[in-house]
């Protein structure tokens, strides 16, 4: 019998497999809503879908604190360098990392993965982050749909109406540190530009020194859904991992999108090598320690976690 999964994620190139039908899932039905904007928002408040993308430190924050909703599986649908994060006013003075010891920032939200990923650069440039005024906020237009998050003293939260955005331009901040550029930035002559203006270079530099893509999310299938069907779970890394894989063989003949695609794709193979989204736990344990030892570091959690505590069901099943 062939179980009805609804699996919800965001449009990524290389879900298209998965998507075509050219990946054939043992024992599910799977309906694949690529939903861009709202992934990770249905994941978590409709029930109607039964497995979902999930930020990774949010989900490391629920199991700290007891709570089992999800259970997580070490796939890691998006990952992204952070160092083109940070933006200031193009007559700042600020140019490097080092610059914003003691400034204002604003940021979209404070647990999520991203924003975490930000601040342990800061960190790793001997930044200290209490000596920063964090204030939380919309960057531009009205908040996310998701759930806000309280952030924790003595970070503030911005005025009611008042986008962070605004606050850069008026000289109320010092700089952003989102994962989008702010509205109006690629506007000609926009007087929004990012802290490092070779964003590319200090990311490649960032990998090279630590072997790190920061990981951003991971899979989690609803709680019921896995007591009933455990292996649903390895199901589901399986096909996503396929799917990767089929995308990752035919990767250099989507270099026609844009014109120097294949130089990119080279390069980055060149400096990562062939698979620079890895699933698995091994794989992935580098980043895993290191993202766990900033969850402590910046206060998102009171005790240090294992991996093996994030994919602990994922692993007894895996086992069996």
């Amino acid at each position: 019998m062939r179980r009805s999964v609804t699996l919800a994620m965001r449009n990524y190139d290389y879900l298209a497999p998965l998507a075509s039908g050219d990946i054939a899932i043992d024992r599910i039905a799977l309906t694949l809503e690529r939903d861009t904007p709202e992934a990770l928002t249905r994941t978590l408040s409709d029930p109607k879908v039964h497995a979902g993308e999930l930020s990774l430190s949010k989900h490391i924050q629920r199991v700290a604190s007891g709570e089992r909703s999800f259970v997580g599986i070490p796939t890691f649908p998006y990952r992204a360098f952070r160092h083109r994060c940070f933006f200031v006013r193009r007559d700042s003075g600020l140019r490097d990392i080092p610059d914003l010891e003691g400034t204002r920032i604003g940021t979209n939200d404070w647990q999520a993965t991203g924003n975490t990923w930000s601040r342990a650069i800061l960190r790793d440039a001997g930044v200290a982050l209490d000596r920063i005024q964090w204030w939380v906020g919309s960057v531009d237009g009205p908040p996310p749909k998701r759930a806000p998050t309280t952030p924790p003293p003595p970070v503030r939260t911005a005025p009611p109406g008042r986008a962070l955005r605004d606050m850069l331009l008026d000289c109320e901040l010092d700089a952003l540190m989102c994962p989008n550029p702010p509205a109006g930035f690629y506007a000609p002559g926009s007087k929004i530009v990012r802290l490092l203006s070779d964003y590319p270079r200090a990311e490649q530099a960032y990998y090279r020194r630590t072997g790190i893509y920061p990981l951003q999310h991971i899979v989690g299938v609803r709680r019921d859904v896995f007591e009933r069907d455990p292996w649903i779970a390895a199901s589901l890394y399986e096909a996503l991992e396929q799917s990767k894989q089929v995308w990752q063989a035919s990767r250099r003949s989507l270099a026609d999108t844009l014109p120097w695609t294949l130089a990119e794709v080279e390069e980055a193979t060149r400096l990562m090598g062939q698979d620079w989204h890895p699933n698995g736990i091994e794989a992935n344990r580098g980043p895993l320690e290191a993202f766990l030892d900033e969850q402590v570091a910046q206060r998102l959690i009171g005790r240090r976690l294992s991996v093996e505590e994030l994919f602990a069901e994922y692993l007894e099943v895996t086992k069996a």
